[in-house]
């Protein structure tokens, strides 16, 4: 096991510096120095070597005969353990949300905008955060949330402008910006749990996941390996999945950006509605909006199944949105990035009733919503399948935060949006429609009863009838109060037929019961008096007298 694991290392190593250094020269070990008009060895030493090599030792390698004659242009070789090796520092520059630091002493600190990280700090991320570092060479990382990322290696070699700088990414996702490095010892090295990937100058995106890497190349190229894996050099425009067992790191084709040309520039929604043609093979979508084109902080990191989103609420001003898609494999593809800009606009109100979804009772309905900051008037609109295009209904209120509409409204299905005025008389955009429907609950005032006063052996009493689907409860009682109710009874239709009923006075009433189980108010009962049958033998006559309850 112990000689499979140090294989495996091997491997590891040898895929990278095959990888990196094919194209380098057998003097790859040498950093060459340029010299300027003016230099002398004592001034390049000092700038650049080790303390405890000495001017002459430069001269010896280089075999120069007078050290004070150096003509400019020409070059000196400098072998790279002879130079200055200092720790470097990253800094943050930009952070949106929570992050926090952990030294490689264990000292947690929250991070902040500007704050200087040294080897061994690792940094982790709030799942909707997101932070930015900058390198001693002047390469950038974007971390996104809900990730943990070790500084392994910060160093860079005196003032040659080269820098080591190696990150291990324990989970998550991160995005580089690496400047193009030059000189043999320049490295910018990601490492995860499984695989391996080294730059020189590029800019591409790493995932680590819990069994996988993801690596995405968008410029440059990158050597991705791991162990007992053989590695691949990466084109711009390809990715690679690692995963344990597989044999071979294979180049995959990302997937085209997506066509963002139909996302208008300017929106007067504080969260706007963008879509987007579909991607072919795309399962899911990325969606990022920053407040700089940099994205070195986010405002959104989002995924979507479908080709649509919803932005957050944003302020007025000029932001920018970063679309991609995701394949099935997990890769994300090529980025389109567009310029969206809010307008400074009245922010529009809370709509409160009719609520979305709600089931208005009534034809009279009326409309209520929340005070909006700078707000003195609002305009409401209300639209039936015809959509806004053709409201059914619009007007403007002063001072109020409340309108009943000016005529009833039939049966169905509508929306209705509102939008704030402010004192300029400047209209802002609207806020969401909201759905509701109208489905009136007939209150039953009126039974026929004439039957009861015939001489059959069945009575019925029938009602107006609701809307479709609409139930009926009927009761009868001797009492007004129908504390002991003779007959409760549900009935699907507006009408029920009972046997014939006996002599005296009696109590109706029925309630209307909506589709979805809401129950209507009882309303006033009314009064039926069933003649003796045999009284009206004996009297040659009878009379059924129908009184309609005060």
């Amino acid at each position: 096991m112990q000689k499979r694991a140090i294989q495996g290392k091997g491997w590891l190593g040898w895929g990278l510096a095959m990888l990196l250094l094919a194209s380098w020269s057998a003097q790859a070990q040498e950093w060459v120095y340029r010299v300027r008009p003016g230099d002398t060895l004592w001034d390049v030493t000092g700038a650049y070597l080790k303390p405890s090599v000495p001017w002459q030792r430069l001269q010896e390698h280089n075999r120069i005969a007078n050290p004070y004659q150096l003509p400019p242009g020409s070059t000196l070789r400098i072998p790279l353990q002879w130079l200055d090796r200092q720790p470097a520092n990253a800094r943050v520059v930009a952070l949106q949300g929570n992050a926090v630091a952990r030294s490689a002493a264990g000292r947690d600190a929250p991070v902040t905008a500007g704050m200087s990280l040294a080897t061994g700090y690792r940094l982790k991320t709030s799942p909707d955060a997101s932070l930015s570092l900058q390198f001693a060479d002047g390469s950038r990382l974007l971390l996104l949330g809900d990730s943990e990322l070790l500084l392994d290696r910060l160093t860079r070699f005196g003032r040659s402008g080269m820098a080591d700088t190696r990150l291990r990414l324990q989970r998550g996702r991160i995005g580089n910006d690496v400047r193009r490095l030059r000189g043999p010892a320049a490295n910018f090295i990601v490492d995860t749990p499984t695989a391996s990937s080294a730059v020189r100058g590029t800019r591409f995106r790493v995932e680590a996941g819990d069994d996988h890497t993801q690596t995405e190349v968008l410029e440059g190229r990158v050597a991705v390996d791991a162990p007992r894996q053989r590695g691949a050099l990466l084109r711009p425009g390809y990715g690679a999945v690692v995963a344990a067992g597989q044999a071979v790191v294979r180049p995959i084709a990302l997937l085209r950006a997506p066509d963002l040309s139909r996302i208008a520039a300017l929106s007067q929604s504080a969260h706007p509605d963008l879509a987007w043609p579909a991607v072919d093979g795309a399962q899911q979508y990325r969606v990022q909006v920053s407040a700089n084109r940099a994205f070195d902080s986010l405002r959104m990191d989002a995924e979507s199944d479908v080709p649509r989103t919803t932005l957050p609420t944003l302020d007025a001003g000029r932001y920018f949105v970063r679309v991609r898609a995701i394949a099935a494999n997990g890769l994300e593809g090529r980025d389109a990035v567009i310029e969206l800009r809010i307008d400074d606009q009245p922010a529009p109100p809370y709509s409160i009733a009719p609520a979305a979804g709600s089931v208005v009772r009534t034809p009279d309905v009326a409309l209520s919503w929340t005070q909006a900051p700078g707000a003195i008037a609002y305009d409401y609109e209300v639209a039936g399948a015809g959509g806004f295009a053709q409201p059914l209904a619009h007007g403007r209120v002063d001072a109020a935060v409340s309108a009943r509409l000016p005529d009833p409204l039939t049966p169905g299905d509508y929306h209705w949006r509102i939008r704030s005025v402010d004192a300029a008389g400047k209209a802002g955009p609207f806020g969401d429609s909201l759905a509701f429907t109208v489905r009136p609950l007939a209150e039953v005032t009126e039974i026929d009863g004439t039957a009861a006063a015939g001489n059959t052996r069945d009575v019925t009493f029938r009602w107006p009838a609701g809307q479709p689907g609409q139930r009926y409860r009927f009761q009868m009682s001797r009492t007004p109060d129908f504390s002991a109710p003779q007959l409760d009874e549900l009935v699907d239709e507006a009408q029920i037929t009972l046997p014939r009923l006996r002599s005296g006075t009696w109590y109706l009433r029925a309630q209307t019961i909506d589709v979805d189980g809401f129950e209507g108010p009882f309303p006033a009962p009314q009064v039926i008096e069933v003649p003796c049958r045999w009284c009206r033998i004996g009297a040659g006559a009878g009379a059924l007298l129908i009184l309609l309850a005060l």
